[in-house]
């Protein structure tokens, strides 16, 4: 056994914070960080390895508070999120609307704070151009409504028929943190 050093690394910083629009700029900052705290757990791991030591990974936590924004880059996002070998707890501290509904349901383990908002609604898009480009835009918006839907069917307890009553009615569904937590959008209340 190697000589055990009076102190090892400890690991980096994982309380995040994701306050902002979902759009390239603040999805690849959130995604680098992801990236980073995944590749110093491995490299700690390793090292830990070599003194017969068990390193004890701790999960990243994303505290939410947006409104939304960008679907492309939200999924991107949650294929991160998804793909985290560092458990990712998710939590939302004031709103967590439209793509930030998506990144809190798709948390491992997944808080709101009491008075927190999440919200549910349709994908929206705007369309120009030729009638054929509207057309590819509109089939376009539907297939991501349909990943959307997917998303929240497999991750909380809503069912395919609210999710259709939500679409047909044309509205946001803004929840108490107390009916997320019956729905299964999250595990516990803060």
């Amino acid at each position: 056994m190697a000589n055990i050093p009076n102190t090892l690394p400890l690991p980096m910083e994982r309380k995040l914070f994701f306050t902002e629009q979902f759009d390239q700029k603040s999805v690849a900052a959130l995604t680098k960080n992801i990236f980073e705290i995944n590749e110093d757990d491995r490299l700690l791991e390793k090292l830990y390895n070599v003194y017969d030591m068990e390193y004890k990974v701790s999960p990243i936590e994303i505290m939410i508070d947006s409104y939304g924004g960008r679907v492309y880059q939200c999924m991107g996002l949650i294929s991160v999120v998804e793909n985290s070998k560092t458990p990712i707890w998710t939590y939302v501290t004031g709103a967590a609307m439209s793509c930030g509904f998506i990144l809190l349901i798709s948390g491992h383990k997944r808080f709101a704070y009491k008075r927190a908002t999440p919200l549910y609604h349709q994908v929206s898009s705007s369309a120009y151009g030729t009638v054929k480009e509207m057309e590819e835009n509109l089939e376009e918006t539907k297939r991501l409504q349909d990943i959307v839907e997917d998303i929240t069917i497999e991750k909380t307890k809503i069912s395919k028929k609210k999710l259709t009553e939500i679409y047909d009615k044309k509205i946001d569904w803004y929840m108490s943190s107390s009916e997320a937590l019956a729905l299964g959008v999250v595990d516990e209340i803060i």
